[in-house]
């Protein structure tokens, strides 16, 4: 099993002490979680110790080590709240939406803006790459497979409801999720680009062009080859 893979086993099956203080935290796991992640972002994971978290939320080392005994443990924590906090605020935009194009832009609204906006992300990206790189590049396999099927489970309910696509029909919408995921790693890696994607109503504009007709143009028939003669290269000479 890969680093990546235990990570992802760690995420869908987290230890349940751990799961305890993200999703019922008393007050003191509130300020843990909170002040950790401002820990992380400040100095990055590897350079944080549990007394600089214990010292940056104002509590005692034994109260942090009764709710977190292990740094690994925290860490956890702080992400599998942060991956909480991502589903959550992508659930409500898709909600949010009226039509199924609507719910679509509005998700991709949300993914750009958490993505660029995230704090820890970036400061991880520039000062920490081998913690992250290697899980979202060469050994991103096992994300993403889990982000693909994901993907194309909501694009499924979007589209086709309680009703069972056909095998080509569900073909086209994971190869269109691998196609999104694999753009949304990208911009996460490399935030640089040309695209229009500074307003909300670039993005919307973005995925109106660009990502609703990757997902809907496909009616399920065969494409028909272009009859037209193919051009010849260019000599090179």
């Amino acid at each position: 099993m890969t680093a990546t893979e235990e990570f992802l086993r760690r995420m869908v099956e987290p230890d349940p002490a751990v799961l305890a203080q993200v999703l019922e935290p008393d007050e003191i796991a509130t300020r843990v979680l909170r002040g950790a992640r401002e820990q992380f972002e400040l100095v990055g994971i590897r350079r944080t110790t549990m007394e600089d978290v214990a010292r940056h939320c104002g509590i005692a080392r034994a109260s942090l080590y009764r709710r977190f005994p292990a740094k690994s443990q925290l860490v956890d924590a702080v992400v599998l709240a942060e991956v909480r906090r991502y589903f959550d605020g992508s659930t409500r935009a898709h909600e949010s939406g009226r039509t199924v194009a609507e719910k679509i832009v509005n998700g991709t609204v949300f993914n750009v803006g958490f993505l660029r906006e995230h704090t820890l992300l970036q400061k991880l990206l520039r000062t920490e790459p081998e913690t992250l790189l290697p899980g979202l590049t060469v050994g991103a396999a096992a994300l993403l497979d889990l982000a693909t099927y994901r993907g194309a489970a909501q694009l499924v309910e979007l589209l086709h409801g309680e009703q069972t696509p056909t095998p080509a029909q569900q073909r086209h919408l994971r190869t269109v999720a691998e196609l999104h995921t694999r753009l949304t790693l990208s911009f996460a890696l490399t935030p640089h680009t040309s695209i229009d994607l500074d307003t909300v109503d670039a993005i919307r504009i973005f995925a109106n062009t660009y990502l609703i007709p990757s997902i809907t143009a496909y009616d399920g028939r065969p494409p028909e080859l272009d009859d037209a003669p193919v051009r010849p290269a260019p000599d090179s000479k």
